[in-house]
């Protein structure tokens, strides 16, 4: 009899599992990570939903958290306006103020308007100040390891991809 509810209980987990991976309403996450962009243009981050069904992420935040060489900590919060939506499997980039002069260091956090962590991407640096970015290959990738993430060509708004640029 034990070794029968083990059996069942193996089972039911199994196919919970199947059931999370195979479908379900997915998820917003923080997908590509710009810290030092080239020339005089602003941080952005991009969201991605990685579900079919749309996501109101209106009057949520992204912020990004820097420890500055004085080992201070330094945050921009970059608030998303009321009502904006964003539909399953599409993308949605939120731009930093151009005044921010700090490190090109961070931790990206993705918080509802009730103050919830939704995402949060591991500790990047970025120092290059080109058009590489920190981008999750593939899109939406969130296993909540390092590896989710690739300092790839940035693609803001569009599929993350690893093919070269032609001309660059």
């Amino acid at each position: 009899m034990k070794l029968i509810l083990l059996l069942l209980l193996a089972l039911l987990t199994l196919f919970a599992g199947i059931s999370i991976v195979s479908g379900g309403p997915g998820a917003v996450v923080i997908n590509e990570v710009e810290l030092n962009p080239p020339g005089d243009a602003t941080e952005w981050v991009e969201l991605y939903n990685n579900g079919e069904d749309a996501v109101d992420i209106g009057r949520w935040s992204v912020s990004i958290v820097e420890i500055l060489p004085s080992s201070c900590r330094w945050t921009g919060s970059i608030p998303i306006p009321r009502g904006t939506t964003l539909q399953g499997n599409d993308f949605y980039v939120v731009e930093g103020d151009p005044r921010w002069v700090h490190a090109e260091n961070g931790t990206v956090y993705l918080m509802t308007d009730a103050a919830i962590e939704v995402d949060k991407t591991p500790h990047l640096t970025d120092q290059e100040g080109n058009d590489f970015s920190w981008c999750r290959y593939p899109n939406g990738l969130d296993t909540d390891r390092r590896s989710d993430w690739a300092f790839i060509r940035s693609t803001p708004g569009a599929e993350n991809s690893l093919r070269p640029v032609i001309g660059s």
